[in-house]
């Protein structure tokens, strides 16, 4: 995975140490927020699900058997807590663009909207993979589904997404983003 820790502080937190388990949290707040942001949208949701999977890491960290096994395990928590918040809240919220995914604004929204539309087990594997650029055997060790179903679930995205990304032919962006394979 792609987080931002280090092997050693990732060994570090999960002997127990409280200082060292902070230090972890700290280093992977980003990461930990942006897939909680990609799932939930902006706004005081996507924060809630990213501290609850903190508290659940600060609690559990004890139980990761091998630190390369940590990515999988806190991608795991983040998703099923972004998820959880993505469920009880009411409407949709489209991120503001801070972490921008398409230079036009419109495309922005359009992506987003698209996105919506997608029901949940898409939508997680388009954010995983795109978003957070993660292969199929990672998004399948996260999810426990095995590759081949991600890599189904993907094409059935985009092949849903399609229609309602189409641009205008002369358009500049044409052949980009997710249909770039």
């Amino acid at each position: 995975m792609r987080l931002q820790a280090s092997t050693d502080l990732i060994a570090a937190a999960v002997k127990g140490g409280r200082a060292d388990v902070e230090r972890l949290l700290e280093a992977v707040w980003p990461d930990i927020y942006r897939l909680a942001k990609a799932i939930v949208g902006l706004g005081p949701n996507a924060e809630d699900a990213a501290q609850d999977a903190c508290v659940i890491v600060l609690r559990k960290i004890t139980s990761v058997r091998r630190a390369d096994a940590f990515g999988t395990w806190l991608y795991r928590i983040v998703l099923r807590e972004a998820l959880k918040q993505k469920r009880s809240q009411i409407g949709s919220a489209i991120p503001d663009g801070s972490a921008v995914y398409c230079e036009d604004r419109a495309e922005l929204l359009d992506l987003w909207s698209a996105l919506g539309a997608l029901p949940e087990h898409l939508r997680t594997v388009i954010v995983l993979h795109y978003f957070e650029d993660l292969s199929s055997r990672e998004i399948g060790a996260i999810l426990r589904v095995p590759e081949a179903t991600v890599r189904f679930r993907l094409m059935t995205a985009r092949h849903r997404m399609q229609p309602l990304l189409q641009t205008d032919q002369s358009s500049p962006s044409k052949g980009k983003g997710l249909y770039a394979v």
